[in-house]
């Protein structure tokens, strides 16, 4: 999930860790709504409202709800803390730093804005 997703969702951690679930959460963190900012950037010419917001540590959150997690900044980093990750019994959250994706087109661009 992106981080904008991962801060609607924030709150299921909990349910995550009462029922010991295996599951493995993979949040691409760059700091703000891409989908959204993407389709401002196909309808709007890139004219952005309200798409942006400071960089939250994803893992620190998750870790505070009870999982085990890892924070990958750099790229050599990503394959051993996802295979940590889902190796690791219950709930773990993999928290990857990526660059802003305004530039991106999403498929659905248009829909969005």
């Amino acid at each position: 999930m992106g981080d904008g997703a991962f801060g609607f969702s924030v709150g299921e951690l909990e349910t995550l860790v009462r029922l010991k679930l295996p599951i493995t959460l993979i949040v691409i963190s760059n700091a703000s709504y891409g989908w959204i900012k993407a389709g401002q950037r196909a309808g709007y010419g890139g004219r952005y409202f309200s798409v942006d917001f400071d960089r939250s540590d994803h893992a620190a959150i998750a870790r505070a709800y009870g999982l085990k997690t890892w924070r990958v900044q750099e790229p050599q980093a990503l394959r051993p803390a996802l295979a940590a990750a889902i190796e690791a019994a219950g709930p773990t959250l993999v928290d990857v730093i990526a660059q802003p994706l305004h530039e991106a087109r999403a498929p659905v661009s248009e829909w969005v804005a």
